[in-house]
């Protein structure tokens, strides 16, 4: 039987320093990377000298993660605004996927991805994460209308009980980004070395599930740790089967 394979991607802050730093340090050790543009400041200020050219060259591929602190409150036109300054800035690096924390209503998510689309970009490289106090379910309906991707993240559905997500069949046609790594708790991501027993079965449901080929990032921010990690999902990956490049 063929062995399902997947993408194997890295944060871009494993070690302190700037984007170029981080790269550098999971280049050998990834086939991907995703760009941590967590604040919206700091990552509308980044230069050259962060995100030089030669990331370019390095034969990885890449996507973004939008910033966590975009402000809905200001309406979906300012969060676009935001969003598309840092789509133009990382357009560079040809990134695939977009990772989006999503607005709490419904109508919100609607006007920013028509915005997104109107603009020309693919409304499937948009992925939208599931996070604390919001499970997608109030979101489906536009996922599924336009056309958006999703992002699962393994450790939000099990600290935050949104087993339900898996219930819904689209879901699995959609999601091309799985965020992995051992528990979400005070301290943050823990390593997979304190992942669950139900941890363990929820991401081989997830992997047998999703497409061949989608990028499975190991959400970790400390370099020995995301080691120890890749070392364990190897591990537990040939167990079940599959294989990451």
């Amino acid at each position: 039987m063929k062995r399902k394979t997947f993408t194997l991607a890295g944060p871009s802050f494993v070690v302190p320093g700037t984007i170029q730093d981080n790269v550098m340090a999971l280049k050998d050790l990834v086939s991907e990377v995703g760009l941590t543009f967590f604040q919206s400041r700091a990552s509308l200020d980044y230069t050259r000298e962060d995100m030089p050219e030669n990331l370019a060259w390095l034969g990885l591929k890449y996507h973004v993660h939008l910033p966590l602190d975009l402000n809905w409150r200001l309406g979906a036109d300012q969060v676009f605004r935001v969003a598309s300054a840092l789509v133009q800035k990382a357009g560079f690096l040809s990134p695939d996927k977009f990772v989006l924390h999503p607005p709490a209503e419904a109508v919100e998510l609607e006007e920013f991805a028509l915005l997104w689309q109107k603009t020309g970009l693919s409304p499937g490289k948009l992925l939208v994460e599931n996070i604390n106090g919001n499970d997608l379910s109030r979101l489906w309906v536009v996922i599924e209308e336009q056309g958006l991707g999703i992002c699962l993240d393994i450790g939000h559905i099990m600290a935050y009980n949104q087993l339900n997500i898996l219930e819904h069949d689209l879901v699995w046609e959609r999601t091309s980004l799985v965020h992995v790594y051992g528990r979400e708790d005070h301290t943050g991501h823990a390593g997979l070395p304190v992942i669950s027993e139900s941890g363990k079965r929820t991401l081989q449901l997830i992997l047998s599930r999703v497409k061949e080929g989608t990028s499975v990032l190991l959400e970790i921010f400390s370099l020995q740790d995301f080691l120890d990690s890749k070392d364990i999902l190897i591990q537990m990956a040939d167990s079940w089967g599959m294989d990451f490049v």
